[in-house]
């Protein structure tokens, strides 16, 4: 998959006036004590994006397991603690029936936050009221599902359906208006919508992704992107979808030529990918 001149822009070289705070910071709320690999796939995949600073939030169990693997990562188990940065990645790994987690992502909202929402973070959050934070939502078709039958009203929509292009397109522009923010719904071709009725198509990305844990891999690389570009998150999420999206997939092709790709191995492809990009 091509990926347009433009958008190497934003996968800037460091510079030599460059340090760990004008690189971006990154925040993470994800990982449970149930799926405490989500957390460490998100984080692998945005140190490969060049970041400068990553924050985790998390138990004690999945604190150690992120500090073993990325010893350069803060960590802490309290909110309270959670220092700012650019832009954050929520919800990764997070059953959102595990009310202890479920309560740290609604207490990360101290502020308008920017912000990659994903998997558990996207039924516990209530979006009607997050109208003042930047979020993109990444849902795969049943959480889309679910969070369209949430917020329709009378209005029912069906999975059984999501094999239709046109409605997998009305879909996530009707997500986005609906929940005021961007959309990034997974698939073959991934759709990117805002709540102003634009859409992107993004694909055929790589088969090969069609495997546990990439979601959390795409997550940590979207948010990455973010942080180093924060005011143009603010203003529109679309060009750092597209790229994302397009790394991810060119990832999983590159780490296809050597073994059958797992998630950890299109985490660990992300580097090659962006200086691909970078040298073209």
């Amino acid at each position: 998959m091509e990926i347009p001149a433009v958008l190497r822009l934003l996968m800037p070289l460091p510079a030599a006036g460059d340090n760990k705070y004008s690189r971006g910071t990154v925040g993470f709320v994800t990982g449970s004590n149930e799926y405490p690999g989500a957390a460490i796939l998100g984080i692998s995949a945005a140190q490969q994006a060049g970041i400068g600073m990553i924050r985790f939030q998390g138990p004690a169990r999945v604190s150690d397991l992120v500090l073993v693997n990325h010893p350069e990562v803060i960590v802490t188990q309290e909110i309270s603690n959670t220092a700012r940065a650019q832009a954050w990645v929520l919800g990764s790994g997070i059953n959102p029936k595990d009310e202890a987690r479920a309560n740290d992502l609604r207490a990360i909202f101290r502020e308008p936050l920017l912000a990659v929402v994903d998997a558990g973070a996207l039924s516990v959050l209530d979006f009607s009221r997050l109208q003042d934070s930047s979020l993109l939502l990444t849902p795969h078709h049943g959480e889309a599902m679910g969070l369209l039958n949430r917020y329709a009203g009378e209005v029912r929509w069906f999975p059984e359906r999501f094999d239709d292009p046109d409605y997998r397109k009305r879909a996530a522009v009707t997500l986005a208006e609906l929940t005021g923010q961007t959309v990034l719904l997974k698939g073959s071709v991934t759709l990117v919508a805002n709540s102003h009725g634009e859409l992107l198509e993004v694909g055929p990305n790589s088969p090969l992704l069609a495997t546990a844990g990439t979601g959390d891999v795409l997550a940590g690389l979207l948010g990455a992107i973010a942080a180093q570009n924060s005011e143009l998150a603010r203003g529109s999420w679309m060009d750092i979808a597209h790229l994302g999206i397009a790394l991810h997939s060119r990832a999983a092709e590159i780490a296809a030529q050597t073994a059958t790709p797992t998630a950890s191995l299109v985490a660990s492809a992300l580097y090659q990918a962006i200086n691909e990009l970078l040298r073209s």
